[in-house]
């Protein structure tokens, strides 16, 4: 389901309220669909890398797919956690309840639970975990 990580990358990157809260990366929003970031990129950032879960989703006619994955938001460790919860709490607006658009699926939900923390002493961290269920169109 390689079209996911487009669609969520399109629905953060396209959002100018999420990307001012961003770093930039090479002239482009600190979003990142590998895991680890880039170890020359700048906190604050986002990393959205691979499936925690996919499991079918098949019906009697149709087959389908049900997968979760975890956007991770990161700031830097500076006393307050207010960027890093606003990040995440903007990436749930953006995508909970929403249409993704997925080449070859029929969007039939996509829900977010978080975000929940996962702090390090070098950087505050959030995640937000999506489950989409799509059928194939």
């Amino acid at each position: 389901m390689n079209g996911l990580t487009t669609a969520i990358y399109e629905a953060l990157a396209n959002d100018t309220t999420l990307t001012d809260m961003l770093e930039t990366y090479m002239g482009e929003p600190a979003i990142f669909s590998t895991d680890p970031a880039p170890g020359d990129a700048t906190l604050p950032y986002i990393v959205t890398a691979g499936n925690v879960a996919d499991a079918a989703y098949d019906t009697k006619t149709r087959q389908g797919r049900q997968v979760w994955r975890d956007v991770r938001c990161y700031a830097a460790a500076n006393g307050s956690a207010a960027v890093v919860e606003a990040m995440a709490e903007r990436v749930r607006a953006l995508l909970h309840r929403q249409p993704v658009d997925v080449t070859g699926y029929d969007n039939e939900v996509i829900e977010c639970a978080g975000p929940i923390t996962q702090d390090d002493p070098d950087a505050y961290g959030r995640i937000v975990t999506i489950k989409l269920l799509a059928m194939e169109g």
